[in-house]
């Protein structure tokens, strides 16, 4: 029997995978009510997946066109205004949502006002970067079980549609590419109500490769860094916490004063101090993809030192665009639904 969830999914060029996310929401433990799936403005063959989708699946899935691409908050937007369901789910079109997803969002529901989930250990994509990723999102997520969030994380994430509309929906101000819209809805949910975040909410996600991952970590920290310092609040758990923000400065520092030291031996022991606190701050992971995974763990350290070092860059331009005047978050973002 259909539950009363709306599952929204924000479409753009998403050939590869759009069937693979529609596909396993229809074949859920708990099938949604509806699916909507709004394309905005693809320029592939998007469009007329998800038109044979909606006829393969007649009266459950929906599909809203956008004359222009304007990006995930306002995909997002577009469905959730359409949605007749009493909770509004949302995932990203390169997802494999568990089968079990909906069935754990309707059992958390009840505890809270909106719901994160998080991505599962193993990626929807082959490859070393990827596994990295998923394996590292997944450690940091998983290993506090359900926690206050402040984040809504929209590619496996379910809200009540009526807070939802109250809080004014995604906030459509953002350019294109500044992927914050998560972490800005997320606080003004939690200003009146409850959003946790649920490690049993699960969907398989297909990342980036090397190239696109370094940018995007460097473009995202670096938003990420203006809207901490205009509000300085590390998370309650997942990835931004102190500790793993303490070794992720750490890793870029004890790489720039081994070089320092190399001209001054006098100093090795800085570099060397540095060094023993990004391993002390980063054992957790490390442990756990020894536990799951033993052949995997040098590539895991090597990649975790390159983008420590990427993400440290990354925050250190966003701070230094705030001291310049040249920051693209401004004081007076405003939800715009």
């Amino acid at each position: 029997m259909p539950s009363s969830v709306s599952v929204v999914i924000p479409a753009y060029n998403a050939t590869a995978t759009l069937r693979v996310c529609v596909e396993a929401l229809l074949h859920g433990s708990v099938p949604p009510l509806e699916i909507l799936i709004v394309d905005d403005a693809s320029r592939d063959g998007t469009p007329d997946l998800a038109r044979a989708l909606a006829a393969e699946n007649p009266g459950v899935v929906r599909v809203l066109t956008q004359e222009s691409n304007g990006g995930p908050a306002v995909a997002r937007n577009r469905g959730a205004v359409a949605a007749q369901g009493e909770y509004l789910v949302f995932v990203d079109s390169d997802t494999r949502p568990l089968p079990d997803m909906i069935e754990r969002f309707l059992a958390r529901i009840p505890e809270a006002d909106a719901v994160s989930g998080i991505y599962a250990m193993e990626p929807l994509n082959d490859g070393l970067v990827p596994r990295y990723k998923a394996y590292f999102n997944y450690y940091g997520f998983s290993r506090e079980g359900v926690f206050a969030y402040e984040t809504f994380s929209a590619s496996t994430a379910g809200i009540r549609a009526s807070v939802f509309r109250e809080v004014g929906g995604f906030n459509e101000s953002f350019a294109w590419g500044m992927d914050y819209e998560n972490e800005e809805i997320g606080r003004r949910i939690v200003r009146r109500h409850r959003l946790l975040l649920d490690p049993a909410m699960t969907s398989q996600h297909a990342f980036p490769d090397f190239a696109k991952l370094t940018r995007t970590y460097f473009h995202r920290v670096s938003i990420w860094a203006e809207f901490f310092l205009r509000t300085p609040k590390l998370e309650s758990g997942g990835l931004a916490t102190a500790r793993i923000g303490l070794g992720t400065l750490a890793a870029p520092a004890a790489i720039g004063t081994a070089l320092v030291a190399g001209i001054w031996p006098v100093l090795w022991p800085v570099p060397t101090a540095l060094a023993a606190a990004f391993a002390w701050c980063m054992s957790g992971f490390y442990g756990f993809v020894a536990r799951n995974r033993p052949a995997f763990l040098p590539a895991a350290v090597l990649l975790n030192v390159y983008f420590s070092s990427v993400i440290a860059a990354g925050a250190a331009y966003g701070v230094l665009r705030v001291l310049t005047g040249t920051g693209r978050v401004r004081a007076g973002d405003r939800p715009a639904v």
